[in-house]
């Protein structure tokens, strides 16, 4: 699996259409089946394209309010007792964290 960026993405993907764009400019028009395939792949990366550029981030608030609730997991995993439960809450954090830079 992949951690790219939403930005990291879509420029791989662009990079992508653009080269089978030019291999599909390239082939010959007799040749169907070669540009079938290669028009239904450039029409993946942009429907791919199209619902990245779609999907709104999260607000300031939102991102300030998950960091919020990661750092109260952090502390609540250092003053708490149970090796299990400062394990929960170290791995809320982490997920959080994740979450909320994203």
């Amino acid at each position: 699996m992949s951690w790219e960026t939403t930005d990291e993405e879509i420029a791989r993907l662009e990079a992508e259409r653009h080269g089978y764009s030019v291999t599909f400019a390239n082939t010959a028009e007799s040749d169907t089946v070669t540009r079938a395939h290669l028009q239904q792949e450039m029409d993946r990366r942009t429907a791919r394209i199209q619902e990245l550029q779609r999907h709104q981030p999260l607000g300031i608030f939102a991102r300030w309010g998950l960091r919020g609730i990661a750092l109260a997991s952090a502390w609540g995993a250092a003053s708490v007792g149970p090796w299990w439960a400062k394990a929960c809450l170290g791995i809320v954090a982490a997920v959080v964290v994740f979450y909320s830079l994203g």
